[in-house]
């Protein structure tokens, strides 16, 4: 195995004693966007690396009550990369192969897992826990870097808040979820690149429809947690948002390529970044394809990372689209088509309407093109 070890992600943000960045941006919701040049480099080095497999090692903030009287009981909150245009296979090696063998491992050791959650702290008393597990967004790390057709991980443990209250514990619980996943990746050499690299030629030939939106599904569960009256560590019921899998809402057939204007520049470098393919066309372009019509827009109130979400529904029609030299055509038949179906796609939760770096309100055409199958 060759393995590259990013030992910190966010120098900067660290020397504040900040999850953000220097510039108060959080570097886990910048994956799609890239609006700083730190997360731009990280991100080059990612792409250029394209790995099989890869792990982000993450910790949460211990001290948060649910419930009333309730912290989180497990040792390491587990997920990985899961939006719904993951390859399948890839998305079951990690769920059903993977997370199960490191959850064994840390067992083993007395330690305690759950699936990754994140839900809203409440002091009441006899209070519902609401989880919802995992998002599918591709802002994350995990997801983006799965949406490369890699096997990617989110490892969460104990550690935000308690200084170094039980340090042993907390590396031991780091140091056995990368070695249990590597020793399983060496074990399994051959069938795990032959998973990763045949979803990755089964996403690159696919005709199947792309995922725009999904939905989360409300399930109830028991959760390890921690009784902070009197310490013992019990199974509270709670209600649950299940993501492993999410559902599709909204789908669309799969373009065979978008065609990018030469206005639009940075769109292009952003997806260059991502590692994706992307030809400057040195001829005029001239064609039938579908277009987006911006039907309606509606722009957040409050500032996120930087700018005011948008969310945008539309029409499709054809036309014949003329553009001039210079332009951008991006093939849908590459390993990473899956980060152009997020980044381009404007009612997705991560595209670059979403984030303002395409502009657009009711009544606009769409600037980006898509040439049907």
């Amino acid at each position: 195995m060759d393995i590259k070890i990013l030992p910190r992600y966010n120098v900067d943000g660290v020397a504040y004693f900040q999850r953000q960045f220097a510039s108060n941006l959080d570097p886990n919701r910048e994956h799609l966007k890239l609006m700083r040049g730190q997360s731009r480099e990280i991100k080059r080095v990612v792409s250029e690396w394209n790995p099989h497999i890869a792990l982000d090692m993450h910790e949460f903030t211990v001290p948060t009550i649910y419930g009333g009287h309730y912290q989180h009981g497990a040792d390491s909150l587990l997920s990985g990369g899961i939006n719904l245009n993951i390859h399948p296979k890839i998305r079951e090696q990690l769920l059903d192969f993977f997370i199960p063998a490191v959850g064994e491992k840390l067992e083993s050791h007395g330690l305690r897992w759950e699936p990754y959650v994140t839900g809203p702290s409440i002091r009441t008393e006899g209070s519902r826990i609401r989880f919802t597990e995992a998002v599918t967004e591709a802002r994350t790390g995990r997801n983006a870097v799965g949406l490369t057709q890699t096997i990617s991980f989110l490892l969460d443990m104990r550690g935000i808040r308690i200084a170094n209250q039980h340090f042993q514990r907390r590396v031991a619980t780091a140091l056995i979820k990368i070695q249990t996943i590597l020793e399983l990746a060496r074990d399994n050499a051959d069938k795990v690149k032959s998973v990763v690299e045949n979803a990755r030629e089964d996403l690159i030939n696919s005709d199947e429809d792309i995922v725009i939106t999904d939905s989360y599904v409300p399930e109830n569960r028991t959760f390890t947690m921690v009784d902070i009256r009197n310490g013992i560590v019990v199974q509270v019921p709670i209600d649950f948002q299940r993501t492993t899998p999410s559902i599709a809402n909204l789908t669309r057939p799969r373009p065979e390529a978008y065609v990018i204007p030469r206005t639009w520049s940075d769109v292009a470098e952003r997806l260059e970044i991502l590692g994706l393919k992307v030809e400057t066309m040195n001829y005029e372009f001239r064609r039938t394809l579908e277009v987006l019509t911006i039907e309606t827009s509606v722009v957040e109130p409050e500032l996120y990372e930087g700018t005011y979400l948008n969310t945008v529904t539309t029409n499709s029609t054809s036309r014949e689209v003329v553009l001039p030299a210079g332009s951008y055509y991006v093939s849908t038949r590459q390993q990473n088509a899956a980060l152009a179906f997020i980044a381009l796609e404007p009612e997705n939760i991560d595209n670059y309407v979403k984030f303002n770096l395409i502009p657009v309100e009711a009544g606009m055409e769409y600037p980006v093109f898509r040439i049907p199958r």
